[in-house]
């Protein structure tokens, strides 16, 4: 029986050991670069730790600053009342002094007789020369009530309008009256004017009914400041003879020239050429201020005219 031969190729030995021999520097070359993969896989998950934490942090100082800005607003709200109780305590507080001022006074002493509404002059019985305008004496036939409406007198708009309504019921057949509401905003002074050109208008049922339309309207539009200086300087140029200022007379500098009070008044003394008649009629808290009365006092003293302090 023939036996078969067994060749072994060189070729598939080789190939066999240069597979092995790869495999083995393969082996030998991850084992060298472990350590170096197992370091930078640590080090990236540091990295995303790292991340994590930045985006944590992140979002608890947003939400830090969203509550400092909540409590700002809170605070700036808390304020805001404060300033309102405050305004509120010094109103109720000078109605309360108001009140008991008058209290006082009505225990103190009676109150005068009114006084007489038409003096006649001697010299001639027939002609109508001095009356009673709200108390206050004069013979003139032409007038200019001029109302402050700085944002101070909001509130005692109720008793500028008595006022004025007492001031026309006191006018006679034939005499003529006009109205000026004057205030200070930022872009400047505004007027108020009725009969809106300006003019005078005679006395009459019609007219006392239209005028005091006129006042009531503007009852809530008291806001800004007051400049008395380019008020009387408007109201000189007016036809009327005397001029009833009814205002809380507090002069703000700043809207008058940086006048202070006694300045201002003879600042408008030299202005009113024509001498009219100013009548200063005080409303208001004036029991708070004393510069008040004396201001409106002297106003009027200086310009012919009388002073009158209404607080209700």
């Amino acid at each position: 029986m023939k036996s078969r031969m067994r060749n072994f190729g060189v070729f598939s030995l080789s190939a066999v050991d240069l597979f092995a021999s790869a495999m083995g520097a393969f082996i030998i070359i991850t084992i060298i670069l472990m350590p170096d993969y197992q370091k930078e896989v640590r080090l990236e998950g540091h990295l995303e730790y790292i991340e994590s934490l930045a985006g944590q942090t992140e979002a608890l100082v947003n939400d830090s600053e969203t509550g400092i800005n909540s409590l700002q607003d809170s605070l700036s709200a808390a304020q805001s009342r404060q300033l309102d109780l405050l305004a509120e305590q010094d109103i109720i507080s000078s109605e309360l002094e108001t009140v008991a001022a008058l209290l006082q006074a009505r225990k103190d002493q009676p109150p005068p007789p009114p006084p007489s509404d038409i003096e006649l002059e001697d010299e001639n019985q027939s002609k109508l020369v001095t009356f009673r305008f709200l108390g206050l004496k004069t013979d003139k036939t032409r007038f200019l009530i001029m109302i402050d409406m700085n944002k101070y007198l909001a509130e005692y708009d109720t008793l500028i309008l008595k006022t004025v309504s007492r001031a026309l019921s006191s006018l006679q057949s034939g005499y003529q009256f006009g109205i000026l509401g004057f205030q200070q905003l930022d872009t400047g002074p505004r007027y108020h004017r009725w009969p809106e050109d300006g003019s005078l208008a005679l006395i009459s049922g019609r007219s006392r009914a239209e005028a005091l339309r006129f006042v009531r309207r503007l009852s809530d539009q008291y806001e800004g400041a007051s400049s008395l200086q380019s008020a009387f300087k408007t109201a000189f140029d007016s036809p009327a003879e005397a001029l009833i200022l009814i205002s809380d007379g507090l002069p703000n500098p700043d809207f008058n020239g940086n006048l202070p009070p006694r300045a201002l008044v003879q600042d408008i003394v030299l202005a009113n050429h024509q001498k009219k008649e100013i009548h200063a009629v005080t409303v208001g808290d004036y029991f708070k201020y004393k510069g008040t009365v004396e201001f409106m006092e002297s106003l009027a003293r200086a310009n012919s005219g009388g002073f009158l302090a209404l607080a209700q």
